[in-house]
């Protein structure tokens, strides 16, 4: 009898001392961080003839609108510089992007887009920086900037006037109006911008 009762008296301890499982609703799990959102609004920006990416001539100069169109970038308006004073505003982004668009001259859209850097292409692929023989222009489809251009060739495909190719002439010393031969052309032209224009030509 006595053996019995320490047996008893010996489990009931032991169970007691024993590992004791956590309610499941003791220690509520720690929650997995939110993943970073994706980037939002237009990634890679093509030029084509009826503008850029989802600028186009109907687009109004505003910074709040345009900046919905990029909501990671800094979209601001820009002061007057190198003899420009038409009302421009820029587009920047942490990925190399720089548009600028200035406003049409009787209203208040977009009349002008740059794509100077980052990820903007042409409607065929084409891509800042490449050369004069990877472009495939003829000098007769090409004239001189003016103004704040005045240091560039503008070069258009046939059945597309709207948008300019705008090459780089870095050690050209001839006259602002002359277009370079095509020897200087190939050796030193780059293509610098994308340049569309709500006007033809």
């Amino acid at each position: 009898m006595r053996n019995l009762m320490f047996t008893v008296v010996a489990g009931a301890f032991l169970a007691a001392c024993g590992p004791q499982g956590s309610p499941a609703n003791d220690r509520s799990e720690v929650p997995a961080p939110a993943p970073k959102p994706a980037v939002v609004g237009p990634i890679l920006i093509t030029f084509s003839e009826q503008g850029a990416g989802e600028i186009d001539g109907q687009t109004a100069m505003d910074v709040r609108q345009l900046g919905g169109l990029f909501p990671e970038s800094t979209v601001q308006r820009a002061p007057p510089t190198g003899g420009n004073t038409t009302p421009t505003i820029t587009v920047r982004r942490d990925d190399g992007l720089e548009l600028d668009l200035q406003s049409a001259a009787e209203a208040p859209t977009v009349g002008r887009i740059f794509g100077r850097a980052g990820p903007v292409t042409g409607p065929q692929g084409e891509e800042i920086g490449a050369s004069w023989t990877e472009m495939g222009f003829q000098t007769e489809t090409c004239v001189r900037g003016s103004g704040e251009m005045t240091a560039s060739l503008i070069c258009y495909r046939q059945g597309a006037p709207r948008l300019g190719y705008v090459f780089g002439l870095p050690g050209f010393t001839g006259p602002a109006n002359a277009v370079p031969e095509a020897d200087f052309l190939t050796d030193n032209a780059r293509l610098t911008a994308f340049m569309w224009s709500a006007q033809a030509g």
